[in-house]
């Protein structure tokens, strides 16, 4: 794992060493092992890598034959012995230990459709010094992010993180008020969207090239298949099929060089990883989990419960609204852009608590989207027919819901939405299957709206934060491929979420895991902010700075945080992320919130 970040200079002036120098100091924490650079003609690549696979041989950049050809890659290939036997038996030699040393040797083979080869997480950036010009590649899912701008004509800026592409003094700064509505909406600004107009996330399953002329072309390699295409598979069948692509997931996520653990919920996602992960490893295993005084959000019983039966090394930690208090700033230090998701409060702790044992943590994420777990979708299918966008944006959480949008919103929003209000699911649903289940084309956004720029996200920060290393067997792409076609009322049966996940889980988990209600990750926010975060929250949105930021009629938002109803607990976080973020990152007052009395 590793921070990546590079520019271009395809025209006369030179690449900006110094940007790559200071992106990647921005990113340390992504890789405190080690540093790589390239600088050439046209380009200037740099690294700060987390030693994983390949400690001795494995270092970045990774070449060619004959160093024509350079990448510098954040991420695992969970298939590059095959790769390399595959090159060997095509006469490619393969320079380096590490796992994406086959990524430049599969470039000169394949060309750009090398990425088709690839299993795992990846943010590529490669340089082609023969034919001029540089490709940005995504991992089908998402899981490792790459931003990108054009401070000038023939100038590409790159890097892992928002921040450190920000290091560019040429990157426009400008705050897109768009964003800033989409994020209200949904506590997230969606990609590829950034806060910022000048920078742009790459999407998922993507090959972006930049040529030396200055023209850019995008592909999209691979979608989530949500066509409903195995409706009549055989459920016995179904669940073989998913067990094998489960387990063999597993497998190639548990190779590892340094010490490897896993997050441990004790809901059935993350039971079932550690289950299996058991099961091959057959030696011990660290799990780890956090919990809460408030009984309706603890899990930490039914985590230790597992822990048990499995016989792994447990470790808890315990969360209160000081943790909160402590970690807001620190999420939108990570994040670069406004994020209002308080799992990642939780998320946080848990990374941290890891990094004291383990270099290399297994997770549950990612199920919920494939194998439609979240509760609202029970509310989606409950909801009054329609627009399907506007039906599926009634039963959402919102951040800011509308109707305190059009009291709230003053001039500094309104004036840049001719349509206010908008419904920025609309655009996607436009891109799902036409012909599938109503359920899986929500499915299928979410993976893009939710998964993508929500959870992802959380768990690449969060844990990049304390130098850990995240593996999704669950976000595996051809475990995905088989049960995205299943159709989703094969999924959420009479109530039932999860179907057939439970099925395959009755296999390796006990009976009371597998029927266990369903608790997502979350922490107490409506209780915390009506007690001891309360003033935490109004000394933030009542302070000058936030009453005149332009975005709000400041007397409205003066009597929704004095008010401070528990019903508008998500719109309260919401505002007060984006106001922490602009004081860390606009105003640049990096100030700790003092606290509450």
């Amino acid at each position: 794992m590793c921070g990546i970040a590079g520019t271009t200079a395809f025209g006369r002036s030179a690449p900006d060493r110094e940007f790559v120098a200071a992106a990647c100091a921005a990113m340390r924490h992504r890789g405190p092992d080690e540093d790589g650079t390239h600088h050439g003609a046209d380009v200037s690549l740099g690294m700060c890598r987390l030693k994983v696979i390949g400690l001795v041989g494995g270092s970045q950049p990774a070449y060619g034959a004959d160093e024509r050809v350079v990448c510098v890659v954040n991420g695992e290939i969970y298939n590059h012995r095959a790769l390399r036997e595959l090159l060997a038996r095509r006469g490619r030699h393969v320079r380096g230990t590490s796992d994406v040393h086959v990524i430049p040797a599969l470039y000169e083979e394949f060309g750009d459709a090398f990425v088709e080869h690839l299993h795992g997480m990846f943010a590529i950036a490669l340089h082609d010094g023969r034919r001029r010009r540089l490709l940005l590649v995504t991992d089908r899912v998402g899981k490792k992010p790459l931003f990108h701008a054009r401070p000038a004509p023939d100038t590409v800026a790159f890097a892992s993180e928002l921040a450190a592409v920000l290091e560019h003094s040429g990157i426009d700064r400008e705050i897109d008020p768009v964003a800033v509505d989409q994020y209200l909406s949904y506590r997230v600004v969606h990609s590829p969207r950034t806060i910022y107009r000048g920078v742009r996330k790459v999407p998922p399953a993507t090959v972006l090239v930049f040529e030396a002329d200055g023209s850019t072309h995008e592909r999209r390699y691979w979608s989530f298949p949500y066509t409903g295409e195995l409706a009549d598979v055989d459920e016995d069948e179904a669940v073989d099929r998913l067990d094998a692509l489960l387990r063999q997931a597993v497998a190639d996520r548990l190779e590892s060089e340094v010490p490897l653990g896993a997050m441990l919920s004790g809901g059935l996602d993350s039971s079932l990883v550690v289950a299996v992960a058991r099961r091959l490893l057959g030696r011990e295993l660290h799990t780890f989990s956090v919990g809460f005084d408030h009984p309706a959000f603890d899990e930490s019983a039914a985590a230790a419960f597992v822990a048990a039966h499995f016989g792994t090394v447990h470790h808890t930690r315990r969360l209160t609204a000081a943790d909160a208090r402590r970690t807001a700033d620190t999420i939108l230090r990570h994040v670069g852009e406004p994020f209002a998701f308080p799992s990642a409060i939780a998320s946080h702790a848990m990374y941290e608590l890891a990094a004291r044992q383990v270099t290399v943590v297994l997770t549950g994420d990612g199920s919920d989207e494939v194998f439609a777990g979240y509760n609202r979708y029970k509310r989606f299918l409950a909801a009054p027919g329609g627009d399907l966008a506007d039906r599926y944006e009634s039963v959402l959480v919102d951040g800011v819901p509308t109707h305190l949008k059009k009291v709230l919103y003053g001039r500094g929003l309104l004036d840049h939405l001719p349509d206010f209000p908008v419904n920025h699911l609309r655009e996607q649903f436009a891109r799902t299957h036409p012909r599938a289940e109503d359920l899986d084309r929500v499915m299928h956004v979410d993976s893009g709206a939710w998964l993508l720029d929500a959870q992802l996200v959380k768990i690449d920060r969060m844990s990049m934060a304390h130098s850990v290393e995240p593996r999704s067997p669950l976000l595996d792409h051809r475990l995905i491929d088989v049960a995205a076609r299943i159709p989703a009322s094969r999924k959420l049966v009479g109530g039932n979420e999860k179907a057939l996940l439970k099925k395959v889980a009755a296999r390796y988990l006990p009976d009371e895991v597998v029927n266990r209600r369903k608790q997502e990750l979350a922490v107490p926010l409506e209780r915390w902010l009506g007690t001891e975060l309360r003033a935490d929250i109004q000394s933030t949105l009542l302070a000058d700075s936030s009453l005149d930021r332009g975005y709000f009629n400041p007397d409205a938002l003066r009597a929704l945080a004095l008010e401070f109803r528990p019903e508008h607990s998500y719109a309260l976080w919401t505002l007060h992320m984006l106001e922490r973020w602009h004081r860390l990152h606009v105003d640049r007052t990096d100030l700790a919130l003092e606290p509450a009395h």
